[in-house]
């Protein structure tokens, strides 16, 4: 069984930072909580998302939010 974060990773090539990072997005968390979850810079975040907007072909977070949903709700 494959956890959330190794199926974000496999699905778009991501980096473990990254994936957690798109985790929290996909769970609504903005950038200043997910660095507090994930011990990290609200503005080392923003540098992961950018990197995550590339991978996933989107634009902001609305929309790496639904492609990360629709990984993680495949039967």
């Amino acid at each position: 069984q494959t956890s959330d974060e190794d199926a974000l990773r496999q699905a778009f090539s991501l980096t473990v930072r990254e994936a957690q990072v798109l985790l929290w997005i996909a769970k609504g968390k903005a950038n200043k909580d997910i660095g507090e979850i994930l011990g990290l810079s609200a503005r080392t975040v923003n540098k992961h998302l950018e990197q995550i907007y590339v991978k996933l072909g989107v634009e902001n977070r609305a929309s790496a939010a639904v492609k990360a949903a629709h990984v993680l709700h495949e039967p």
